[in-house]
C-alpha cells in the first residue's frame, strides 16, 4: 500500500499577530532559525519511506505561499484548493476522496498540519511506520505526543495499550499537573493515519453532511496549474454547505477502536509566542531577542523587531513584537488572549468601512 501525506495548510492567522495574519498565516511566517514550518512540513514529509506522491490542501489566496513551502519536494505533488474555509473534517474529506479515486481505496494517508516542528525526524519516521501498519489493518490511527511539561493550551488524548479512550478538552493547570504526572494521558497531536477507504467510511457514518457536500464540490471542481502543480479548486458553492467542524469532533471522538501511536520526537505546533520564543536562546537575563532590539534593566522578555529599533527599559516578562502590519505589547502570561484581541481589531477595521 502507497503512503500519501496530506498536509493541511492554512489558519485564520490570529494566535501569532501580527507576524502572522490572514494573508500570512502560521505556517507560512518566517522562524527565529530561518525557513517555514509549511516547508520543514512537506520536507520531512516527503523523506518518509515509500512517499512517492503528497497532497496539500490550502485556500486559492495561500496558494503561491503553500507551492513555494513545497518547491524543493522531489516527488509528485497535487495542491487542492479549499475556496472557503470549511475546518479540517472538509479539508480530509477532500483528500480522501481524491486519493481513493485517483490511487484507491487502500492507500494509506498520513495527515499533518503544516504548522508543526519535530526536532527528531528519525523518531517522527519510526512513530509513522508503527501508524502506516496499524492503518493497513484497518484501523484509524492518531498520533499522541508525550508530554514533558503540565501544558492547558492543548487538547490531549486518554490512551491505554495503544487505543483510545476518549479525547479531553484543554484542562486546567492542576489537571494538565496531574495527568502528566500520573501517565496515560498525551497530547493531542491533531495528526492521524487511515486507509482512504476506510477513512471514508468512518466519515458516511458520523458526518454524512461533510462527505457529500465535499463529494459534491469535488465532482464540479475546476483543474488547473500552478509553477508546475496539478491544482484541483472544489467548486464554491457545494463545498460551501459542508458543515465547519474538526476532523476531531465530526469523526474521532465518536469512535471506539481508534488507536494512538506515541509520539516523542521533540513536537511543537508554535501555538503561543511562548512557544515561539523557545525557538530563540535565551540571554543572560532570559531575554530572547530577534531583530533590531536593545534593552536595558529588563528581564525575561521576548522582543521580535522586524523594521525599526525597538527599546525596552525597567520590564520585565514581555512580549513585544512590531512588524509593518502591527504593534503588539503583553505580558508573558497574557499572550494567550492575542486571538481576542484579533477579533476585536477585525471588528473594529469592519466598523471603520
Amino acid at each position: 500500500m502507497g503512503l500519501i501525506p496530506v498536509i493541511l495548510c492554512g489558519g485564520a492567522g490570529a494566535r501569532l499577530w501580527p507576524l502572522s495574519n490572514e494573508a500570512r498565516p502560521k505556517p507560512f511566517i518566517t522562524l527565529p532559525g530561518g525557513g517555514t514550518s509549511a516547508g520543514e512540513t512537506h520536507r520531512r514529509a516527503a523523506g518518509l519511506d515509500g512517499v512517492a506522491h503528497m497532497l496539500t490542501v490550502t485556500g486559492r489566496d495561500l496558494l503561491p505561499l503553500a507551492v513555494e513551502a513545497g518547491a524543493a519536494v522531489p516527488v509528485e505533488h497535487t495542491f487542492l484548493l479549499e475556496p472557503v474555509s470549511r475546518d479540517t473534517a472538509a479539508a480530509v474529506a477532500f483528500a480522501a476522496l481524491h486519493a481513493a479515486e485517483e490511487q484507491g481505496p487502500d492507500t494509506i494517508l498520513l495527515v499533518l498540519p503544516a504548522d508543526h516542528l519535530v526536532g527528531d525526524d528519525a523518531a517522527f519516521g519510526a512513530a509513522v511506520r508503527q501508524a502506516r501498519d496499524l492503518a493497513a489493518s484497518e484501523r484509524i490511527v492518531t498520533f499522541g505526543v508525550v508530554p514533558d511539561r503540565p501544558e492547558t493550551s492543548f487538547g490531549y488524548i486518554e490512551a491505554r495499550d495503544g487505543t483510545v479512550l476518549r479525547f479531553v478538552e484543554k484542562p486546567d493547570a492542576a489537571t494538565a499537573a496531574a495527568w502528566v504526572a500520573g501517565g496515560g494521558f498525551l497530547w493531542n497531536a491533531g495528526m492521524l493515519c487511515a486507509c482512504a477507504g476506510v477513512l471514508l467510511q468512518a466519515m458516511r457514518e458520523h458526518c454524512p453532511q461533510v462527505l457529500d457536500a465535499v463529494g459534491r464540490a469535488r465532482a464540479r471542481a475546476h483543474h488547473d496549474g500552478f509553477g508546475g502543480r496539478s491544482v484541483i479548486e472544489a467548486e464554491a458553492e457545494a463545498f460551501s454547505a459542508a458543515p465547519a467542524i474538526s476532523i476531531d469532533y465530526a469523526v474521532l471522538e465518536k469512535m471506539t477502536g481508534l488507536a494512538c501511536v506515541p509520539l516523542a520526537c521533540g513536537w511543537s505546533d508554535i501555538g503561543s509566542w511562548e512557544t515561539l520564543a523557545g525557538l530563540v536562546d535565551a540571554d543572560e537575563n532570559g531575554n530572547r531577542i530577534v531583530g533590531p532590539a536593545v534593552l536595558e534593566s529588563a528581564e525575561n522578555c521576548f522582543v521580535l523587531a522586524d523594521g525599526k529599533p525597538v527599546g525596552l527599559v525597567g520590564v520585565s516578562d514581555l512580549v513585544v513584537v512590531d512588524t509593518p502590519d502591527g504593534l503588539l505589547v503583553a505580558h508573558r502570561d497574557s499572550a494567550q488572549q492575542v486571538k481576542r484581541l484579533v477579533r476585536r481589531l477585525q471588528a473594529r477595521a469592519g466598523d471603520n468601512r
